[in-house]
């Protein structure tokens, strides 16, 4: 028997949907251990991707669609690498991604797959890519990976009543979106949330996080949720816990130092604590 024990993933912000020096996108995020997705050997499904061999398979564990933890595309690596490793052949995650059409504008949950942790993707070339548009409706492959390092806290994770948006929601978002501050957000990525993840400064991570929130496409996407996602967010930075959505959200995050922080999270707003996988998805033989 097999397994293919997944990943899922948190989203911080995209960096560039404007293009003005020829990239587009770009992206940073962390793996999560949980929730996950465990493929593993049975007869309640098949794979039937041109490309992929047609195994049949049983879903152990998973975790809701379309609520900013990268579902879609972590269901598709893990199904397609699943069945590549059951025919012992070894495919990188952006092998997988080409096949599934997947890491057209976000590289993390492509990278995130394969190396876990923090993640940091370069975006795309307008050679390649000409314009911004949601995954589900471009043919772009995975971004250059620029950095991937441990990530080191715990995530605190609450995924209150708010909006699912996907598919032509989630195109008209990309095509209607009047960004800005995308200046400021380049420096407060660069200069502040990502050498701070380097040197364990949780402090000026959630100060940097908390800017995110209202600049470039973030702010897009978190003006789109619902009044109760805002106020969660709202009533977590009371307690000193600057907080993000992840992707479009309603995914609601923040990130502690240790247990005990997280669990009165928990204890106070419900959601959940979990902590970063820092090795990828991994397959296990019995």
């Amino acid at each position: 028997m097999m397994k293919l024990i997944g990943i899922s993933r948190i989203h911080i912000t995209l960096f560039d949907l404007e293009g003005k020096y020829g990239r587009l996108d770009g992206g940073m995020g962390v793996a999560l251990k949980y929730p996950r997705i465990v493929i593993k050997t049975g007869e309640c499904e098949e794979i039937n991707i041109d490309g992929v061999p047609k195994e049949k398979f049983c879903i152990e564990e998973d975790y809701p669609a379309h609520v900013g933890l990268g579902h879609t595309t972590q269901y598709l690596l893990s199904i397609t690498k699943y069945a590549f490793e059951k025919n012992f052949q070894r495919k990188t995650s952006v092998e997988l991604a080409k096949l599934v059409k997947r890491g057209s504008t976000s590289g993390i949950g492509v990278y995130a797959f394969e190396y876990g942790g923090f993640i940091v993707d370069g975006g795309h070339s307008l050679k390649v890519k000409k314009e911004a548009l949601p995954s589900d409706f471009s043919t772009a492959p995975p971004p250059p990976l620029l950095l991937r390092v441990d990530f080191p806290w715990y995530i605190y994770v609450n995924i209150p009543e708010g909006r699912r948006i996907f598919g032509k929601e989630e195109l008209a978002a990309f095509k209607n979106a009047k960004l800005e501050g995308l200046d400021t957000l380049a420096r407060v990525v660069l200069m502040e949330f990502i050498p701070s993840v380097i040197e364990k400064d949780l402090e000026n991570v959630l100060d940097a996080l908390d800017r995110i929130q209202n600049l470039g496409f973030k702010k897009i996407e978190v003006s789109l949720q619902t009044d109760k996602v805002r106020e969660l967010m709202k009533k977590l930075k009371s307690k000193g816990f600057p907080s993000g959505i992840s992707s479009f959200g309603p995914a609601v995050y923040t990130f502690v130092n240790s247990r005990r922080e997280g669990e009165e999270l928990v204890s106070t707003f419900g959601g959940f604590l979990t902590e970063p996988n820092n090795k990828g998805a991994k397959v296990v033989w019995n």
